[in-house]
């Protein structure tokens, strides 16, 4: 029985338990594996295209078993010589290695783009704040990514001119409120004892930044 790569990685699953098994995964240890001519992936007569059997699963499960016991690649590889009768490559194949063909490519791509898809169907609600940081993490890589940058600077720089200008607001409505007369700033508690009033200090203060902070804002920005 021959599968897919698609097909191939869900066997794969099923038989490790592993649902978590990502299918460039399992393409990247069979690429790498014909890569060191370790292994050959036999292809189909029409189109080329690479197809699994039941001693690639067999291997697929083994690399994955002594992945999960923490062994390094070119340990597992050099134990699947020993262990297992690998296929031969054919002979005068020297360039297999090296080609992705079409067919294929295609049909890990759109495994990639559906896996990809559900999980961010699974993680938008709780985590979209972690997502769009991993996206400008991914933006900052393409070639436009200056202007990004510039953007979020200048988003940066606003930010912080922002709580600058309420901070040193906060601190001359303090002052200010500090200078009123006492009958406004204090309450009596009981016969002899006044407190401050901390409500009306904070309604004052919050009315004061509300009053100045856009004026002072365009002042700090220049704009």
């Amino acid at each position: 029985m021959y599968w897919k790569m698609s097909d191939f990685v869900e066997e794969v699953k099923q038989t490790s338990k592993e649902e978590k098994l990502h299918v460039n995964t399992v393409y990247n240890w069979f690429k790498k594996l014909e890569e060191k001519r370790i292994h050959y992936i036999s292809r189909t007569v029409d189109t080329n295209e690479k197809v699994y059997d039941e001693l690639d699963l067999q291997i697929a499960v083994f690399i994955k078993k002594k992945r999960n016991e923490k062994w390094v690649l070119n340990a597992i590889f050099n134990e699947i010589k020993r262990e297992f009768e690998v296929r031969p490559f054919p002979v005068g194949d020297m360039e297999t290695t090296n080609v992705v063909h079409n067919s294929e490519a295609d049909v890990l791509n759109n495994k990639v783009l559906e896996e990809l898809r559900s999980s961010l169907e699974e993680i938008a609600a709780s985590q979209l704040s972690e997502v769009k940081s991993q996206y400008e993490e991914i933006m900052k890589k393409f070639p436009d990514s200056k202007g990004r940058e510039e953007e979020r600077e200048d988003r940066f720089k606003e930010m912080v001119a922002r709580r600058r200008v309420e901070y040193q607001l906060e601190k001359e409505a303090q002052i200010a409120w500090a200078t009123r007369p006492e009958e406004e700033r204090m309450v009596k508690i009981g016969w002899f004892k006044k407190v401050e009033n901390q409500e009306e200090r904070n309604l004052f203060i919050k009315a004061y930044v509300h009053k100045n902070f856009e004026n002072r804002l365009r002042k700090e920005l220049d704009v």
